[in-house]
């Protein structure tokens, strides 16, 4: 576990954590294995936690008129936050392009760590409103230029 904390130190969702704190979001994580075009997450489909990507490359799809690459994730990187603060479904399906290995983060267990006013959860959500603003604020600038 003590390699996970420290390289997760360098994760923006956990900017700020300290080690011990870090250690208290794994103690509730799940170890996957993905091999390459292995499906994490799919679209449409409930989301259930979110993700760091320990080693390995995967991509980012979106399915509609035609099949989108959004991007490519790699070590360190992490998806599936929103299910964290919404109930909504996936918006994109989320498939490894190279052997890798992630940690999931429940929904369940951290959003009970949010309802006993657990500090870690907290940190952690306060970093992803920023990270969703600094997107939001990129998604404008796109659109403007």
């Amino acid at each position: 576990m003590s390699d996970y904390v420290e390289s997760f130190q360098k994760v923006p969702l956990f900017e700020g954590l300290e080690p011990a704190e870090i250690s208290q979001l794994l103690r509730i994580s799940e170890d996957i294995s993905a091999r390459k075009s292995d499906t994490v997450v799919l679209q449409d489909t409930p989301g259930d936690g979110f993700y760091i990507i320990g080693a390995g490359a995967f991509e980012v799809l979106k399915s509609g008129n035609r099949n989108e690459v959004l991007g490519r994730l790699e070590e360190l990187s992490f998806f599936g936050e929103m299910s964290l603060i919404s109930s909504d479904v996936r918006s994109a399906t989320v498939m490894c392009v190279e052997d890798g290995r992630l940690k999931k983060i429940p929904s369940e267990p951290f959003q009970k760590l949010l309802e006993e006013g657990d500090l870690v959860a907290y940190k952690v959500i306060l970093n992803m409103a920023r990270i969703l603003a600094q997107r939001l604020a990129a998604s404008d600038n796109r659109l403007v230029s």
